[in-house]
């Protein structure tokens, strides 16, 4: 069984601003030291190159949509999910979404996950999960994954966050000034 990636759109962001290739500005990103930029760079070349960690995404393109409403078809992140869905190497995995088109998720979850744009990434981890693969959802900068991280914890996923130290004390600095 292959590893598979939910790989939540900050990471693609992140790292094609990192990629000299990339129009994507560096300036774009809440991530500033570049260091960090290309510690997520790296991680998304190495995730390219290696066939068998695979990407996550959904028969509804609802994941891909918000890449593309975010990146442009010569952002390296989109250039990677393309080359992986091109290999075929994706597992694909259906979602069911509420009247507004939001992913719906097990109602113990659901008010856990305020970002409902976020939902898309924690069903997809859910559903490649009960399809037998083992799932994990990646993330470079969005704080709001520790928010609901025991929530998750509680239904199986454990976030992978590439710049670990820097999101933690962004995350401890927002607490603080909340």
């Amino acid at each position: 069984m292959v590893d598979t990636r939910v790989v939540d759109t900050n990471v693609l962001i992140v790292a094609s601003a990192a990629d000299g290739g990339s129009p994507f500005r560096p300036e774009a990103t809440p991530v500033q030291e570049a260091a960090l930029r290309q510690q997520v760079l790296d991680w998304l070349i190495a995730f390219e190159q290696d066939a068998q960690r695979h990407a996550v995404l959904d028969w509804d393109w609802l994941i891909c949509g918000e890449y593309q409403n975010k990146l442009t078809d010569q952002d390296y992140g989109w250039l990677v999910l393309m080359a992986k869905k091109d290999r075929n190497e994706v597992v694909w995995v259906g979602l069911t979404v509420d009247a507004d088109g939001h992913a719906t998720l097990p109602v113990s979850l659901a008010p856990s996950i305020t970002d409902r744009a976020d939902r898309k990434m924690v069903a997809a981890v859910l559903a490649a999960q009960a399809d037998g693969h083992t799932c994990t959802l990646t993330n470079a900068c969005d704080t709001d994954w520790l928010d609901c991280a025991d929530a998750l914890a509680q239904h199986g996923i454990a976030p992978e966050h590439i710049i670990e130290p820097w999101l933690h004390a962004k995350w401890q600095s927002m607490q603080a000034g909340a």
